[in-house]
């Protein structure tokens, strides 16, 4: 409002300037010459100053468009105020300065607003982060891209650690009724594991695996022995939905050049000779071994009502056999007469706990008798000979 002492500060002919003002859309601080004015739309700010020249009063309306200043100059402030609002409201839309659309390109945009509404984001972004995969992806579309994701790690799939899954699986194979001997190896081999890898098991790759089996410094039997314990830990996460099917870490993760040295075998008159000497107890493990082929460590699984001497096989059930899976294994005339003298309705074949002591002992034994006859020949253990020589 404008009271009596504002009045007092003007001429006589005040009210004749207030009415010319009032048609130039002057205010009462333009009559006091003001020089600078603002226009606001939300966070946006035009600025307009008096710019005289020539004697007339001029209206410079500035702002700034991509990083630059523009100015222009209008001769009436109300001129510059209707087109600094305009210039503001266009700003603070974000059209200011934006090319024209034509009808196709405004159908274009309006169908790509609607694709992308219900996952909320903006059209900018959404090109932006197709664009960035775009220049990473190489002869591979966005899509397959996606696809190949949740093929290898599914919505569903329960991110388990490795230690959980190490603990799952030698709980079941206890379970399993496998033997003492194979469940020890394959705890040790995965507690090895899960010591060194403390991340979830789908994060495992098999690039940092072979690294680690190279760095045990261990023989290349032992390191394709722990590869093997490994990739039963991956089967048994696939099978529980815990890896993707096609999981395929273990690829990269080449077995060991095992030469394993020189393969031996017993001749006949060697094994002859063995046999001859031998104790009553370690004349069904020697037999077996030699004339049907089975392994030492299915030798001290196997019970004598597996042996059926009669039906002329025997039975290595596939939670005594190597692969876990069941063998029917013949026996030859030569094993069935060596056998009889020794058969039992049940019990162990090997009937003690160390099977190396007896194999020491046993050389013992041979070399005694070479050295009541005499002869130079000495007697040594050969490693798998007896699965060897069956098999030649």
């Amino acid at each position: 409002m404008w009271g009596f002492h504002d009045f007092a500060e003007f001429p006589d002919n005040f009210l004749t300037v207030l009415q010319q003002a009032a048609k130039k859309d002057l205010s009462r601080a333009d009559v006091e010459k003001r020089t600078k004015w603002t226009v606001e739309r939300g966070s946006t700010v035009v600025n307009i100053s008096l710019t005289p020249h020539g004697g007339e009063d001029y209206f410079t309306v500035s702002y700034w468009v991509d990083g630059k200043r523009v100015r222009q100059v209008f001769p009436t402030l109300q001129k510059a105020k209707d087109v600094a609002a305009e210039k503001a409201s266009q700003m603070t839309t974000g059209d200011l300065g934006a090319a024209k659309l034509t009808d196709a390109d405004s159908a274009a945009y309006r169908r790509a607003e609607a694709l992308l509404e219900p996952v909320g984001a903006a059209l900018e972004f959404a090109a932006s982060e197709y664009a960035s995969a775009v220049k990473r992806l190489v002869a591979v579309s966005l899509s397959q891209a996606v696809d190949f994701h949740f093929k290898r790690h599914p919505v569903q799939m329960e991110p388990k650690m490795v230690r959980a899954v190490v603990d799952e699986l030698l709980k079941l194979e206890e379970s399993e009724q496998l033997s003492v001997r194979y469940r020890k190896q394959l705890a040790y081999d995965l507690n090895r594991f899960a010591g060194r890898f403390c991340s979830r098991l789908r994060h495992v790759a098999g690039t940092d695996v072979d690294e680690w089996l190279r760095d045990l410094k261990v023989g290349p039997r032992a390191r394709n022995n722990l590869r093997n314990s490994v990739q039963l830990l991956f089967n048994f996460a696939i099978s529980r939905r815990y890896l993707p099917t096609d999981h395929d870490e273990l690829s990269a993760v080449p077995l060991a050049r095992d030469g394993g040295g020189e393969i031996e075998i017993y001749s006949p008159q060697e094994m002859a000779d063995l046999l001859a000497v031998a104790l009553p107890e370690h004349v069904p493990f020697l037999a077996i071994g030699a004339f049907a082929g089975l392994r030492h460590a299915e030798l001290q699984r196997l019970n004598w009502a597996e042996v059926r001497i009669d039906d002329g096989f025997i039975e290595v059930k596939p939670n005594k056999a190597k692969t876990a899976s069941r063998r029917l294994v013949p026996i030859q005339d030569n094993l069935k007469r060596w056998l009889k003298p020794y058969r039992k309705a049940s019990g162990h074949i090997c009937d003690y706990v160390n099977t190396s002591n007896q194999i020491d002992k046993l050389a013992v034994i041979v070399n005694a008798k070479l050295k009541e006859k005499d002869s130079p020949a000495a007697f040594a253990w050969k490693r798998n000979a007896l699965r060897h020589s069956f098999i030649s």
